[in-house]
């Protein structure tokens, strides 16, 4: 039992270091801004722009050279009347210099903007076919890599399980 318990923290405490592999931390804070109110009579549509701040840690004991960061952002796109299991994930790439970062210095980066619907039917109205009266897009997850030109010295994923689910593509 004590050694379960001893590889589960052992286990635990190596995810958080995929993220911050090599001489780089990197965390993503999502921003979220334009909420608006409903538009529509049948179709309320509400629209949310979404943009990623990534922060670059230089976490080495000597000076990093100017870098690219490339970046993927997933989003499940849901559509009125559509059954659950038929979300569709759209992958947006970018990429944003980043320039030379002294022994301990940070710096941000923005990715692209993301918008973000959020549609519902009014009261008292249903689909047919039994499909959703709401849709809301979401951000699934961030996957980042960052470039010393040809090599890659860092790579962010959250969650972590995206490796697992699809390809790196750029």
């Amino acid at each position: 039992m004590r050694m379960k318990r001893v590889a589960l923290v052992l286990a635990m405490v190596a995810i958080p270091m995929l993220a911050q592999a090599g001489n780089f931390e990197i965390t993503v804070e999502r921003k979220k801004e334009g909420v608006g109110a409903p538009k529509g009579a049948v179709e309320q549509k509400i629209s949310q722009k979404w943009t990623g701040e990534v922060k670059i840690v230089n976490r080495a004991f000597k000076p990093a050279p100017p870098l690219e960061a490339k970046y993927i952002v997933f989003v499940k796109r849901q559509q009125l009347g559509q059954k659950q299991n038929s979300d569709h994930i759209e992958k947006i790439k970018g990429a944003a210099k980043v320039s030379a970062l002294k022994a301990g210095e940070n710096t941000k980066i923005l990715t692209s903007d993301v918008e973000l619907h959020h549609q519902r039917l009014a009261a008292g109205w249903s689909y047919a076919n039994g499909g959703s009266a709401i849709a809301d897009d979401t951000v699934v997850g961030v996957w980042l890599r960052l470039f010393d030109g040809t090599t890659q010295v860092a790579e962010y994923m959250n969650p972590t399980s995206l490796m697992a689910k699809y390809k790196w593509e750029q």
